[in-house]
């Protein structure tokens, strides 16, 4: 809980008295309370700026890179997905988005779920290499969670794109390649939602996920840092959860709010909390209580439009996603280096003052029209010389 009461001074001292005319105790405690009203309001200003700005549309796609020589000599080729879960809904999205981009190269994408365990990942990625895959691109699977596998993919000399970790890291880049939407900023968007819809003074239930290493960054990083550097009125409650333990999260949230029945908002990491968070709600008669989540997966946006207890998203698009990552294997694959430091544009938030603007509709949701321009596509076809 990050919690800063601002005292109310008790006296006036007599230089203020002689300097501000100041005739009484009830005078100045007033100009207290003013005064961090002023200070309440000028940091929800602060948070709706953010909001403003992240709500805004991408316009259209800027190359990440020069041009790609070789890409029709990859046919027949195949890349390993492997995600850390396959049970979250954005890592099925980027699968299939994946086979759509490396298709437009007759390459085959064969996808090994990671469960959640890193035993599980590592002979995934293991797997990949035995099958002398062309490249491997791994989702939130960090590198020191399975180092071993990750050096052997390294010595077998496959490619290997780490999507959904870290902007950039170690490696060169002829063999190594990173992507990934900036979490931590999203997740600090999303509390700047919340800050801002309060007027700073929420009381937030933080629901975190502690899959990975990563997500314990995006957090601690995001969230839970933006509260407590810019509402220091918010009072924040933190549960963390796994991808194993979602049948009890219900039960989690309900004696939360049962303990604290004044929480007003909560914020869940990702977008497959928020059914099981909602039902916790419901149980706990806490429907007024509003959500701020992160992915924009179709379900959530779809609350958010029919005022479903979802009140804030923010996300990223999926296909998008899957082109860069696509782009960054096939530049391995064709033998050049990747590129290092790619800034992922593609990331917005969507409330309910922009949520009419979209076609919420799984073939939109694919289409990836809901971050704005989809001219990528078209793009990185030809960069890869394989347009028209």
């Amino acid at each position: 809980m990050f919690r800063i009461d601002k005292p109310l001074v008790a006296a006036c001292a007599v230089a203020a008295l002689a300097l501000s005319g100041c005739s009484s105790v009830e005078e100045q405690s007033a100009a207290e309370a003013g005064s961090a009203a002023q200070a309440t309001s000028a940091e929800a200003k602060a948070a709706q700026q953010v909001v403003e700005e992240a709500t805004k549309a991408v316009e259209s796609f800027e190359a990440p890179g020069d041009a790609v020589d070789g890409v029709d000599q990859l046919a027949g080729k195949t890349v390993y997905f492997v995600p850390a879960t396959y049970q979250v809904p954005v890592f099925q999205a980027v699968a299939s988005a994946l086979e759509n981009a490396l298709g437009a190269a007759d390459v085959q994408v064969e996808v090994c779920d990671g469960k959640a365990n890193p035993a599980n990942m590592a002979s995934c990625i293991q797997q990949g290499i035995d099958a002398e895959a062309a490249a491997i691109i791994t989702g939130s699977i960090p590198t020191d969670l399975a180092s071993v596998a990750f050096e052997s993919a390294q010595k077998a000399g496959i490619p290997v794109v780490n999507t959904m970790t870290a902007p950039a890291g170690p490696g060169d880049p002829a063999q190594y390649a990173y992507l990934t939407p900036d979490y931590v900023a999203l997740q600090s968007r999303s509390a700047s939602w919340v800050i801002a819809d309060s007027d700073a003074a929420a009381n937030v239930l933080y629901i975190q996920v502690t899959d990975t290493p990563a997500t314990t960054i995006w957090a601690e990083q995001g969230a839970l840092a933006t509260y407590e550097r810019d509402c220091p009125d918010c009072e924040v409650t933190v549960i963390k959860a796994n991808t194993g333990q979602l049948d009890k999260l219900p039960s989690l949230v309900t004696s939360e709010l049962t303990k604290n029945p004044d929480i007003d908002y909560v914020q869940t990491e990702v977008d497959f909390l928020v059914q099981p968070t909602i039902d916790g709600l419901q149980t706990a008669n806490a429907t007024s209580v509003k959500i701020a989540s992160m992915d924009g997966t179709l379900a959530a946006l779809q609350q958010l439009e029919g005022g479903q207890l979802v009140s804030s998203e923010v996300g990223f698009n999926a296909d998008a996603l899957a082109w860069y990552a696509a782009d960054q294997a096939v530049r391995m694959m064709a033998g050049q280096p990747s590129n290092t430091e790619v800034a992922f544009p593609y990331q917005r938030m969507f409330t309910a003052e922009n949520i009419d603007d979209l076609d919420l509709t799984p073939e939109a949701e694919k289409t990836g029209a809901w971050y704005g321009s989809t001219d990528y596509q078209d793009g990185f076809l030809e960069l890869w010389g394989l347009a028209g």
